[in-house]
């Protein structure tokens, strides 16, 4: 099989010839100083560090190491908007996003940290007056297609195109900050509702310009909002359910309409209570399979969701792949592929991106295993 005809198998709900990897995505990657331990660590070579999220200061991998761990999906970013006040200084100082939020890393810090939330002190009136970053700018496609049609070209890959905006829930509390967040969740919900819908609005605008340009081209469509904690929901599943569930289906159906890509769903920790909120939503993948949250038992959720919805990530415990030993990551890895690669829908992948501590022995053992060369 070809990398492609791999994923699209498995996110088919077929049984792939292996079970297809994703290493160095948006929620996939490596940071810049784990990755380079893990290039010195094998020998290959590389002239520079291309970072690809200048936040989590992670990497666009060399092609020897995506050769290497057999990554069959290559991911592409739409471009940042013609008036974007986007600062990305990846490696030191301080980013201003598109929004007006300003991040800074702290000293000896390994990614950037938020610093200041833009609608801290906003109310109903100001979100009308606010100005909202133009999703719909042609600029933000400027030689997208070419970019995909090249890989389409050259590569066998799957293509996967990521968002350019957190989701809803997160804008909230990243515009807000989380006290806040929290503070109008209880007790000013109408505020939430016309937020939630300007976000709305913006991801559906953005979407429609991203899919015009390449829907026909692409095979995934990443989409996200982190609603789990380490041992459940992050609020109330009620106000999940009445209003963000929605909105996220509404999203869903929008992109559906302008691909035939399968929907990726980025939510961390224990999101067991929602998953079949999201196969309802119409959302075909979920990632990551936060295995060390509560209620994320990979057997159990293969079992009850596995024939309606992929999992994408989970590949091995985050916590384990950073203390344990390269036989514990290798037991663990064949403990999730035989939980959750069964008849297809598992793509293989870390929980999350791989941290800057990690050991190279332990990711080499992890990507190694998966390929069955363990």
């Amino acid at each position: 099989m070809t990398s492609r005809e791999r994923v699209l198998a498995s996110l088919n709900h077929q049984e792939p010839d292996r079970v297809p990897i994703d290493f160095g995505g948006v929620h996939t990657s490596i940071h810049h100083f784990a990755y380079k331990r893990l290039m010195e660590y094998y020998k290959l070579e590389f002239d520079e560090v291309k970072i690809q999220d200048a936040i989590q200061q992670i990497v666009f991998p060399d092609n020897s190491l995506l050769l290497k761990f057999g990554s069959d999906v290559i991911g592409v970013y739409p471009r940042l908007a013609s008036k974007s006040i986007q600062n990305f200084n990846p490696l030191k100082g301080g980013i201003v996003d598109e929004w007006g939020n300003t991040y800074t890393m702290p000293e000896d810090g390994f990614f950037y940290d938020f610093k200041t939330n833009i609608m801290r002190d906003f109310i109903e009136a100001d979100l009308d007056t606010y100005p909202w970053p133009n999703p719909a700018d042609k600029a933000r496609t400027a030689g997208l297609r070419d970019e995909v049609l090249n890989i389409r070209k050259n590569t066998d890959k799957a293509v996967m195109v990521f968002s350019a905006s957190w989701g809803l829930w997160e804008n909230l509390w990243l515009q807000r900050g989380f006290e806040q967040a929290y503070v109008d969740i209880g007790m000013n919900l109408p505020f939430v509702e016309k937020f939630w819908d300007k976000i709305l609005w913006w991801n559906i605008e953005f979407w429609n310009n991203i899919l015009e340009d390449i829907g026909d081209l692409v095979d995934v469509v990443q989409i996200g909002d982190d609603l789990g904690s380490q041992r459940g929901p992050l609020f109330n599943p009620k106000i999940y359910r009445d209003l963000l569930k929605p909105r996220h289906s509404e999203l869903v159906r929008s992109i559906k309409q302008k691909t035939n890509g399968k929907v990726y769903f980025h939510s961390c920790g224990d999101v067991s209570w929602a998953i079949s909120d999201f196969i309802d939503s119409g959302i075909d993948i979920l990632n990551p399979v936060q295995v060390n949250a509560g209620g994320m038992d990979t057997k159990i959720l293969k079992r009850e969701y596995g024939s309606d919805i992929c999992f994408w990530g989970g590949g091995c415990d985050t916590m384990l792949l950073l203390e344990g030993t390269p036989k514990q990551v290798e037991n663990e890895v064949k403990k999730r592929l035989e939980d959750l690669s069964e008849n297809g829908g598992f793509i293989f992948a870390s929980i999350h991106n791989i941290q800057a501590n990690t050991p190279p022995e332990n990711i080499a053992a992890m990507y190694e295993t998966a390929l069955g060369l363990r």
